[in-house]
């Protein structure tokens, strides 16, 4: 017996294939109408709600967005995802405290998730709750210890509870791993003045004025940015419905 779901994937498949042209084009009302009628032809596609939760969230639409991940939810109780990109979008509405709950949710459902921890982390550090985003910090450390972005991460977060002698360490780790981590050096330059060794931060900030390089880590330095982070699960799950519903070769 035939799935009827499997014979309506090709409908989906178009439609959201037709949505993401008129988004890329900036017709959003025709996008959004695309979306809602896949989500007619399979009202409980993880797939569907989460590109409509997403496109929502970026038009600023945080409200609706956040019905189609209870949606999700509601469907699905051990998605992850759909606890992340909520948490995310109340980090968009600035109910900080909402999205650390809801990133909290989504690490017991996936601990080895990494990326996950440093959602709460940041979650945290805008709540000025910087002693348990140190604690998150250290559990991805613990993981990842060659991670430069992660010993950079826990200098910042030193940094802000105003232990500098400490930041200063992790801000080394992060240029012995990685030698051209800019951010790194101008994150150094900052706590060396603040530890009164001026004429060694005139040394590193002299330094990056000299070679002018504009390294990806810095147009990388907010590691936080929520878009990115919607945005990143949304392609995979736009991949994932591409690998699952492609048409025959």
């Amino acid at each position: 017996m035939s799935d009827p779901k499997a014979s309506d994937e090709p409908a989906v498949a178009a439609k959201l294939k037709e949505a993401m042209a008129n988004k890329s084009a900036k017709k959003y009302e025709s996008a959004l109408r695309l979306i809602d009628e896949a989500l007619s032809i399979q009202p409980d596609s993880p797939v569907v709600l989460l590109t409509k939760g997403v496109f929502l969230a970026e038009l600023g639409l945080c409200n609706d967005s956040l019905l189609c991940y209870d949606k999700m939810i509601q469907l699905d109780p051990t998605s992850a995802v759909a606890y992340r990109l909520k948490g995310a979008t109340f980090e968009l509405q600035g109910s900080h405290a909402k999205a650390s709950d809801c990133f909290a949710k989504a690490i017991e459902l996936e601990p080895n998730n990494m990326d996950l921890r440093m959602n709460l982390a940041n979650s945290f550090k805008r709540q000025k709750k910087f002693e348990m985003a140190l604690k998150c910090l250290q559990q991805i450390l613990e993981v990842e210890p060659l991670d430069p972005k992660i010993h950079y991460s826990i200098g910042i977060t030193l940094g802000d509870m105003g232990n500098y002698e400490a930041a200063l360490g992790f801000f080394d780790e992060a240029l012995r791993l990685k030698a051209d981590f800019n951010d790194a050096a101008l994150a150094k330059a900052f706590v060396l003045t603040k530890l009164g060794r001026k004429d060694e931060a005139k040394q590193y900030t002299d330094k990056l004025l000299e070679t002018k390089n504009e390294s990806a880590d810095s147009k990388e330095a907010d590691i936080t940015s929520l878009n990115d982070s919607c945005r990143r699960d949304f392609e995979a799950s736009q991949r994932k419905f591409k690998d699952s519903f492609a048409p025959p070769k």
